[in-house]
């Protein structure tokens, strides 16, 4: 068994590869367990943890982080949670507050490193300008 990220070889049976650590079995064979009752044990599917999202946002990122997390429409959460906010007398938007401060925000998305120019020093030589030779003038 290989890696699908890395290439390296991995023992068979294990779920993580052991030099970048990127799964590379969910652990669960479909043929494992007895009769039909052969179901992945709990804890192999990940869930995505709620947050409020940078983008895309327009107040807090409640909304955008419900419609995220569930699959849903981001321009129907909003719209739905407006027109209860006016149904419910600002009920909703009491819980919105209550929301926006107990949701964390998603960290920030840095860009790949290979998207930066390379470092001065890694430039070369033909980028540093010659030192002054001795005995001429500065301008």
């Amino acid at each position: 068994m290989y890696c699908p990220s890395c290439g390296k070889p991995a023992e068979a049976g294990v779920r993580f590869c052991p030099v970048c650590g990127a799964q590379v079995s969910s652990g669960f064979a479909p043929g494992q367990g007895t009769g039909a009752a052969a179901y992945p044990p709990p804890g192999v599917y990940a869930q995505r943890k709620l947050v409020r999202p940078r983008y895309p946002r327009m107040i807090a990122g409640v909304c955008s982080g419900f419609a995220l997390q569930f699959g849903w429409d981001v321009t129907l959460v909003r719209v739905i949670t407006a027109a209860l906010g006016v149904l419910t007398s600002g009920a909703v938007g009491l819980a919105y507050l209550v929301a926006w401060v107990i949701i964390p925000e998603a960290p920030y998305a840095l860009p790949m490193a290979a998207a930066y120019p390379p470092p001065a020093a890694e430039a070369g030589p033909a980028s540093t300008p010659p030192p002054p030779q001795p005995g001429s003038t500065a301008v």
